[in-house]
């Protein structure tokens, strides 16, 4: 597409590539252009690209905003006597919940990218703003192999949210039990964080089952009773597993507990229990 610049062609852009690079911790897309600066002989105009607000677009959805993608170095286009190229790359972060959501859009099809380039540019009159669109498809089996090439299919790009959003008032205390469970796991209290999440499902279950010892009536079932149970049984006795192997981390070592727990004990028994109760609150 054509760069212009008070309504003068100053350079023909396009999108030649698409990378996904990983980085610790999270992602980056690089979107590599192919600028071609035009001659120019009387007065030379100059542009300095900020970046482009990149959106993904989609054949049965609306257009959704991805991020701001800024120059790896500085990007200025100077027209001189002669035609030249220019090769920039424009990097967009991306958090893993940003690539997630970037999948569920996609919905097992092609993705496409549209840009919004923005710069300003210089010529005999000023400084003006400079605005230009650019646009790529990726096909499916393209976009499968930049996964692959980032790693990004060795991690399981799911979102589990941390409930509740406009919550009903009876949830309220499992929320905030929730989201302290998720408090210790950043700050590594992990045994914290499984005893957290022990309290919430407790409490989530009274709430789902009934009062009373909710679990062990599940857990009987499931021991002595597997093959008759019906699908909402099965799920009923996940929240019981879940719920009876966080107990340890509740007592004390002399009362049994487990007072030593991992980083990937407690991502377990975190993103179960969320799961759990945000599908039960859905």
């Amino acid at each position: 597409m054509s760069l212009t610049l008070n309504s003068q062609i100053v350079a023909e852009t396009r999108i030649q590539g698409v990378t996904l690079r990983s980085v610790i911790g999270a992602y980056e897309l690089l979107f590599g252009l192919d600028v071609t600066v035009l001659p120019q002989h009387v007065y030379a105009r100059r542009i300095s690209i900020i970046g482009a607000a990149i959106q993904l677009r989609g054949n049965r959805t609306a257009a959704q905003p991805l991020g701001f993608a800024r120059p790896e170095c500085v990007f200025e286009i100077r027209q001189g006597p002669y035609q030249n190229r220019m090769t920039p790359v424009l990097t967009l972060p991306m958090q893993c919940g940003q690539l997630a959501a970037l999948e569920r859009f996609r919905d097992g099809g092609d993705v496409t990218f549209e840009l919004q380039v923005s710069g300003v540019g210089t010529d005999r009159n000023g400084d003006h703003s400079v605005h230009d669109q650019l646009l790529i498809d990726i096909a499916r089996s393209d976009w499968l192999q930049k996964l692959r090439s980032a790693g990004a299919r060795d991690v399981l790009l799911l979102e589990v949210p941390i409930p509740l959003v406009d919550r009903a008032k009876e949830w309220t205390s499992v929320a905030n039990d929730l989201q302290r469970a998720e408090t210790y796991f950043r700050d590594g209290d992990y045994r914290g964080c499984i005893s957290q999440c022990r309290t919430a499902l407790e409490e989530a279950g009274h709430q789902k089952f009934g009062a009373g010892d909710w679990a062990g009536s599940l857990l009987d079932r499931l021991a002595n009773k597997r093959a008759d149970m019906t699908a909402a049984e099965r799920e009923a006795a996940l929240w019981a597993a879940a719920r009876h192997y966080a107990h340890l981390a509740h007592h004390s070592a002399s009362d049994g507990g487990v007072s030593l727990y991992s980083r990937a004990d407690a991502q377990l028994v975190l993103t179960m229990c969320a799961s759990l109760i945000a599908r039960a609150y859905c």
